[in-house]
């Protein structure tokens, strides 16, 4: 394992970074934060020094945006695979950092790795016919906090069952196709469906082949 991890973080914007999360105690505290997707971002925003302007712009065009900051600094898509017996595709995700995904498990709401899987089934090069798009796949996450420095990366893994007709995965199957598989990894904001060029804020995309040999 070669990533950059950053065990030591500024102090003074961790503390400023934890006020800004909703707290879980009450209706009304979460109420007080305002939309909860928003209010993380925004602290991870002010952690990691980000002018909230990078972020508006980037929202207008992600595809043709070009991000300033490490977009891996947070998370990263380390590896895309295959069950063939399960049918399933699967990612492992690294959580390189002590805070920033909103909050730690035992009083935070955490944040959601998203993950959208693209098949290129027709294997034509690109992404875009019919069941290319394989949907979503998800994991929440939480701080793992300075406790937990030494242990970093945290790994977790998103799965997502194959989206085909079954006569023609059979078909598939029957010839031991290969093909080439698009994953991007998206913290907090969905990737939306439909665009296999996508540029995620914080995140990554990965492409691998995988065997249809079940």
């Amino acid at each position: 394992m070669d990533e950059k991890l950053v065990i030591n973080m500024d102090e003074k914007l961790v503390k400023e970074y934890k006020a800004m999360l909703p707290g879980t105690d009450t209706l009304e505290s979460i109420v007080a934060k305002g939309q909860i997707k928003d209010v993380m971002i925004n602290a991870r925003l002010g952690l990691s020094g980000i002018k909230k302007d990078e972020f508006i712009k980037w929202k207008e065009n992600p595809m043709k945006f070009v991000c300033k900051h490490d977009q891996t600094a947070y998370e990263k898509l380390m590896a895309v695979g295959y069950h063939p017996q399960l049918r399933e595709l699967m990612g492992v995700i690294y959580i390189k950092r002590p805070y920033g995904y909103g909050g730690s498990c035992l009083n935070g709401f955490g944040g959601t790795e998203y993950v959208r899987f693209y098949a290129d089934w027709a294997n034509n090069g690109n992404f875009t016919d019919l069941w290319e798009d394989q949907g979503l796949g998800q994991v929440n996450v939480f701080d793992p906090g300075n406790g937990n420095v030494n242990k970093l990366p945290i790994e977790y893994a998103v799965r997502k069952g194959i989206i085909m007709p079954k006569k023609l995965l059979s078909m598939l199957e029957s010839i031991c196709a290969v093909r080439r598989v698009r994953a991007i990894l998206s913290w907090a904001i969905i990737p939306p469906p439909g665009q296999p060029n996508w540029n995620p804020f914080w995140g990554n995309v990965v492409e691998t082949h995988i065997q249809l040999d079940n």
